[in-house]
C-alpha cells in the first residue's frame, strides 16, 4: 500500500507519496487548485500506476480549501481520509518537525496515514452538509440582528426618548418601522402629518394603528426632550440600522423555511419519516434545536461514539488552571461550534419551562451550589447526551429510562 499526503492552500496543493516502507514513492509536486490542475492529479497517478486498490489519501481538513479535491478523488473511487489538524499537529511533534512547510505537512499527512493512528473525521451527508450551512449562517444572522437592534434601541432612545410610551413602542413592528423609516426622530415626527402617517400604516396589511394613536404619537414628539443635535445624521443613521434589521429578518425567515423542509414528514402521515423526528418528543425541544443538533452529530449521531465525545466538541467543559498556588476560577471552555452550544442553551431554558425532569435537574444543580448559568450549562450537557442517544437508538422520549426516580 502507498500513502498520498496532501497539504491544500487556496490555490495551489502540495502532494507527497510515500510507499510502505515509508520513503518517498516519488518526487513531491504542487498543482493548481484548477479545471487542469485537478486533470493532471489523476493522470499523474495514472502514471505512477497508483490506484484505488494501491493508494490511500490523506487531506488536511484546514479551512474550506479541501472539499472540491476530496469529492473529485472520491468520485475517482480512492479511498480518501479527512483528518482533523490537531492531529496532524501532535504527529508532526512526534516526528520533531520544526519547521512547517507545504512539503512538511503534506509528508507528516502521509506519514501519519501509514502509521495506522489517525481517527479519520466525520463527512456529513448531502442533507446534513445542507442543513448545517443553513443553520449556521442563521446563527450569524440572528446575532447580526441582536446587535443592529441594540443600536437602533439606543439611538432611538436619544432622538426620541418617550417613544416607549407611544404606538411605537416596538420599533421592529413592520407598522413602527414604516412610520419610524419616513420619520426617524422626534422632530421629524413632530412636523409630520396624521394624514401622511395613517397613509403609511394603512398600506401594511395587518396593523392596527388608528387616527387616535397617530395623533398621540405626534403630540408626544412635540413634547420630546430631544435638543436635534445632529438630527439629520442620527435620523439616518437610525433608517439604515431599521433596513438592515428588515432584510436580517427576511433571510432568517427563508433560511427556517429551508430547515423547515429539511425537517418537513416525507409523508404526512407519517411523523417519525423525518430526521430526527423522535428528538421532538422531549418537551422543551423544538426543529431549530433539532437542526442544530443533526448538523453537528449526523442524521444517526453517527459522528460521535459516545456523549463525552460530543461534549468535547460542543466546549461544554471547565477549563481548569491550577499550578503551584495560584488557581483561577474554572470557565466553560467554549471551543468547538457557536451554533450548537447557543442552541442547546436556549433549548435548556425552554425544558425547564416545560420539562418536569430537566426543571428538577437544574433546581438540584442550584441547590449544589452552582449559580443560575452553571446550572443551565448542566441541563444543555444533559440534553446534549440525551439527543445523540436518541439518534442512535431511534426512540422516543422516555424519562424513566434518563432520570433517576427520586
Amino acid at each position: 500500500m502507498n500513502y498520498m499526503g496532501i497539504d491544500v492552500s487556496k490555490s495551489t496543493s502540495r502532494f507527497v507519496i510515500l510507499d510502505n516502507d515509508g520513503e518517498r514513492f516519488t518526487k513531491a509536486f504542487t498543482l493548481q487548485n484548477n479545471n487542469q490542475g485537478f486533470s493532471k492529479i489523476i493522470s499523474r497517478l495514472e502514471e505512477l500506476s497508483l490506484t484505488p486498490d494501491n493508494l490511500l489519501v490523506g487531506i488536511e481538513a484546514t479551512g474550506i480549501w479541501w472539499e472540491n479535491l476530496y469529492c473529485l478523488l472520491n468520485s475517482e473511487g480512492f479511498k480518501v481520509i479527512v483528518l482533523n489538524p490537531h492531529q496532524t499537529n501532535k504527529f508532526r511533534e512526534a516526528l520533531r518537525k520544526k519547521a512547517k512547510t507545504d512539503d512538511i505537512d503534506a509528508y507528516v499527512i502521509a506519514g501519519l496515514l501509514r502509521s495506522k493512528e489517525y481517527a479519520a473525521s466525520f463527512i456529513p451527508e448531502e442533507l446534513i452538509q445542507a442543513l448545517r450551512e443553513f443553520t449556521k449562517l442563521r446563527y450569524e444572522l440572528i446575532k447580526d440582528r441582536k446587535n443592529y437592534e441594540r443600536q437602533a434601541y439606543s439611538l432611538l432612545s436619544l432622538v426620541f426618548p418617550e417613544y416607549s410610551k407611544t404606538a411605537i413602542k416596538n420599533p421592529f413592528a413592520v407598522a413602527s418601522t414604516a412610520i419610524l423609516k419616513a420619520y426617524p426622530t422626534a422632530k421629524d415626527l413632530a412636523k409630520a402629518k396624521s394624514k401622511k402617517i395613517e397613509k403609511i400604516v394603512r398600506s401594511i396589511k395587518g396593523n392596527n394603528f388608528n387616527i387616535k394613536e397617530i395623533q398621540q404619537l405626534i403630540d408626544t414628539a412635540k413634547d420630546s426632550i430631544f435638543s436635534g443635535r445632529a438630527k439629520d445624521a442620527r435620523g439616518l443613521n437610525l433608517s439604515i440600522l431599521l433596513t438592515h434589521v428588515e432584510h436580517l429578518d427576511k433571510s432568517i425567515d427563508e433560511l427556517n423555511q429551508r430547515i423547515q423542509e429539511i425537517l418537513s414528514p416525507s409523508n404526512n402521515d407519517d411523523t417519525n419519516s423525518f430526521p430526527g423526528a423522535n428528538l421532538l418528543t422531549i418537551p422543551g425541544v423544538g426543529p431549530k434545536t433539532v437542526a442544530a443538533v443533526l448538523s453537528a452529530v449526523g442524521l444517526k449521531g453517527q459522528t460521535f461514539a459516545s456523549g463525552k465525545q460530543l461534549i468535547g466538541h460542543i466546549g461544554f467543559f471547565p477549563q481548569i488552571f491550577e499550578s503551584g498556588e495560584t488557581k483561577k476560577g474554572n470557565k466553560i471552555s467554549k471551543r468547538g461550534p457557536k451554533y450548537l452550544r447557543w442552541a442547546l442553551y436556549i433549548a435548556a431554558v425552554a425544558c425547564i419551562n416545560h420539562n418536569p425532569e430537566f426543571r428538577a435537574l437544574y433546581h438540584k444543580k442550584v441547590s449544589q451550589g452552582k449559580n443560575g448559568k452553571q446550572a443551565l450549562i448542566c441541563v444543555a450537557k444533559k440534553l446534549a447526551h440525551l439527543c445523540l442517544s436518541m439518534l442512535k437508538s431511534g426512540e422516543v422520549y422516555k424519562p424513566e429510562r434518563v432520570f433517576m426516580p427520586a
